[in-house]
């Protein structure tokens, strides 16, 4: 019988499904910057490392332009809390069509995150996100 999730955990698991229908949505990034850390952050994709709000503005600009009709379906989530950290992996299953032949694409792809909180019960920040190599499915 699967436990029960604490209200930290669902907190947890609906920021992380937010973030992700956001960018599924393909949402103005104004409303992707608030889950981000702007000073301390490290986003490392397969492509690029990102280090800050300006970085990560300039990288979704690109992925906008490069993708379009993206999903993203989160199929594992486990997280750690630690005080004012929290750790997470998360594989995740992302499609997109290309916009350049428009081939459409489906890669499972397993990530590592640490969320960051000000203060114990504060809204958590991205303060570091490593996305693994994705496997085409």
């Amino acid at each position: 019988m699967p436990s029960e999730q604490t209200g930290s955990d669902r907190e947890i698991a609906e920021f992380v499904q937010r973030w992700y229908d956001l960018l599924s949505e393909h949402a103005p990034v104004e409303e992707l910057l608030p889950f981000v850390a702007d000073k301390g952050l490290v986003m490392a994709f397969p492509e690029r490392t990102l280090y800050s709000h300006a970085d990560f503005v300039d990288w979704y600009a690109a992925v906008g332009v490069a993708f379009s009709d993206q999903s993203h379906t989160v199929e594992e989530l486990t997280q750690h809390e630690d005080g004012t950290r929290v750790g997470l992996d998360v594989t995740v299953v992302w499609t997109a069509k290309s916009t350049t032949d428009g081939t459409v694409s489906s890669f499972r792809i397993n990530q590592k995150w640490q969320l960051e909180r000000s203060t114990p019960g504060a809204r958590p920040l991205i303060v570091d996100y490593r996305v693994g190599e994705p496997a085409a499915i």
